[in-house]
């Protein structure tokens, strides 16, 4: 396969976007910083051949086809992807064998003329299967296996790429203990004896050896049974078998649909607003809490800004008497993209603020877009009163730098390397999240929130919110995200001496952006700073701690 193939391709299938991002872009980035004592100097390297090395890097590396491997060899088929003229593109290495017997002998790796002429003829292929369900084909495996057919329009538009896919698929019998995927079971809220019924129907096991199997009667079998052609609206075995397998493969589509730029509108929340500035340029903002509540304008940190709050925001703001205005910034939800974001977004933010005729207000931000609350603040007049950072991330100077941790460290060195680069980079890694922002945003959540914020984050379906929050504001644009990447991670060069605004900072204990120590030695140099530090909170304590927070 070649690199350009490889690269189409792996935008769509990852199996884990965390460990893309760590152990693939990190590792390739950092183990090329070290080898190139020259990368530093322009005249010794230029940025398109030092982008094309590392990027050359991860196309080749066998990090990244193992991740293929991961995701693949975790289904319950032995899978083949063609692209859109039928050439193989990649095959699980549970399919080897299966790979072997359908290619042509006489033109390896092309497949079979027969195999090619039945997936031609096939509904899925000609889009008259406007379902696409799986389709059994008239081919066999070596064990005589029943061969399926998917067929996938690609919605991402790159030069090259390709505009279908097709997947060969095989049930794998040594993967017949694995489960239903969650999804399923909870759309059809199949019990626990239906999914085993369910899951012996899919490996051919007939009623009578469900019976056995499963220690039950037949006749009480066939009562699941009925129960199961109920729920899922299936009148036979038949049916509901390819019910079941055509969902579990659907389990890939997002891989190959996803594309951010073009996915379907936003919707619409209880709280939107929007203002219009005499630019003609819109902000959506939501707008929480009384009307004549004391403002604070909150900057968020990801997508869907205005969308990102606590469930139980009404009564903390009530308490509070607390007026929350949650702008999406150009990009980062509902707000289009405006070209040069966010180098602007001061005098915006300042005429957004002007139109709402705010005479006193406060300013939280949090995480990354501490960066830009902060500068902000520092061109802000006498109405702002108070500028609140949570779990906050700035970059005021280059020595800022080395207290980040994770992720964010090798990000700082390669935007300061190069900051269209770092774009390149950071798009490999948000093209793979949002691939299957259901599958994989939850578990990053998971992995981040602190030992004392867990309880919080299991209760009122936290973990969901922001993941609708996240996936509503990714469908956008990415330039907004990009390009905030690479302001906040530029230092600001503020005099901090001069700083007059009264600064509240809210650190974590578990946050792993950036370390105790750095957030110590940071906000020392600020003349008016209350530093807090929460024991057990991560970079997320905004949510638990709101109310202690704009108190």
């Amino acid at each position: 396969m070649s690199n350009a193939s490889f690269s189409s391709l792996i935008y769509r299938i990852i199996g884990k976007p965390e460990r893309w991002h760590d152990e693939y872009i990190v590792e390739m980035m950092e183990q090329y910083l070290d080898e190139e004592d020259v990368f530093d100097d322009p005249s010794n390297l230029t940025e398109l051949a030092a982008g094309d090395h590392i990027l050359s890097r991860i196309q080749q590396g066998n990090a990244a086809l193992n991740a293929f491997n991961t995701l693949l060899d975790k289904s319950r088929f032995k899978m083949i992807i063609l692209d859109d003229k039928l050439s193989p593109l990649y095959h699980n290495q549970i399919a080897e064998g299966l790979f072997s017997r359908l290619q042509d002998p006489a033109n390896p790796p092309s497949l079979k003329p027969e195999l090619v002429k039945l997936i031609n003829n096939a509904p899925e292929a000609n889009k008259t299967n406007k379902n696409n369900i799986l389709m059994a084909l008239d081919f066999r495996d070596e064990n005589n296996e029943q061969v399926y057919l998917r067929s996938i329009s690609s919605a991402v538009k790159e030069r090259n790429s390709p505009t279908q896919f097709h997947i060969l698929m095989v049930l794998d019998r040594d993967h017949a203990d694995l489960q239903l995927n969650a999804e399923l079971i909870s759309l059809y809220k199949l019990t626990e004896r239906e999914q085993t019924v369910v899951l012996g129907l899919i490996h051919g096991n007939s009623i009578k050896q469900i019976s056995e199997n499963s220690f039950i009667t037949e006749n009480t079998v066939k009562t699941h049974l009925k129960s199961i052609f109920n729920k899922t609206r299936t009148n036979s075995q038949g049916a509901l078998i390819s019910l079941i397998l055509t969902h579990e493969s659907q389990v890939l589509d997002s891989y190959f649909e996803s594309d951010i730029s073009t996915a379907s509108p936003i919707a619409q929340n209880e709280n939107d607003r929007e203002l219009t500035l005499a630019s003609g340029v819109t902000i959506a903002y939501c707008d929480y809490g009384p009307k004549d509540g004391r403002p604070i304008v909150v900057f968020h940190s990801g997508f869907g800004s205005r969308l990102s709050i606590p469930p139980d925001y009404v009564e903390i703001c009530e308490r509070t008497n607390r007026r929350l205005i949650i702008p999406d910034r150009p990009g980062i939800g509902k707000t289009k993209y405006i070209e040069g974001h966010p180098d602007q977004w001061n005098e915006q933010l300042n005429e957004f603020i002007a139109q709402l005729e705010l005479d006193q207000y406060d300013v939280l931000g949090s995480v990354i877009s501490c960066q830009m609350a902060l500068s902000f603040a520092a061109q802000a007049d006498d109405k702002l009163q108070k500028l609140i950072l949570t779990c906050p991330v700035i970059i005021n100077e280059d020595s800022h730098a080395q207290y980040f941790t994770e992720i964010l460290a090798p990000a700082a060195r390669y935007v300061r390397l190069s900051p269209s680069f770092a774009k390149e980079v950071y798009i490999l890694w948000l093209k793979s999240v949002t691939l299957n922002l259901d599958a994989h945003y939850p578990l990053m959540l998971q992995e981040s929130i602190g030992s004392a914020e867990r309880d919080y984050f299991a209760a009122d379906n936290m973990i969901q919110r922001l993941t609708n929050a996240f996936k509503e504001g990714a469908r956008q644009s990415l330039d907004g995200i990009l390009n905030e990447m690479v302001f906040c991670m530029t230092p600001l060069n503020l005099d901090l001496s001069k700083f007059e605004t009264p600064i509240e900072v809210w650190y974590g204990t578990e946050d792993k952006r950036i370390t105790r120590e750095g957030v110590e030695k940071i906000y020392s140099e600020f003349p008016n700073c209350t530093l807090n530090i929460k024991e057990g909170y991560s970079e997320h304590l905004y949510y638990p701690l709101l109310e202690e927070i704009i108190a």
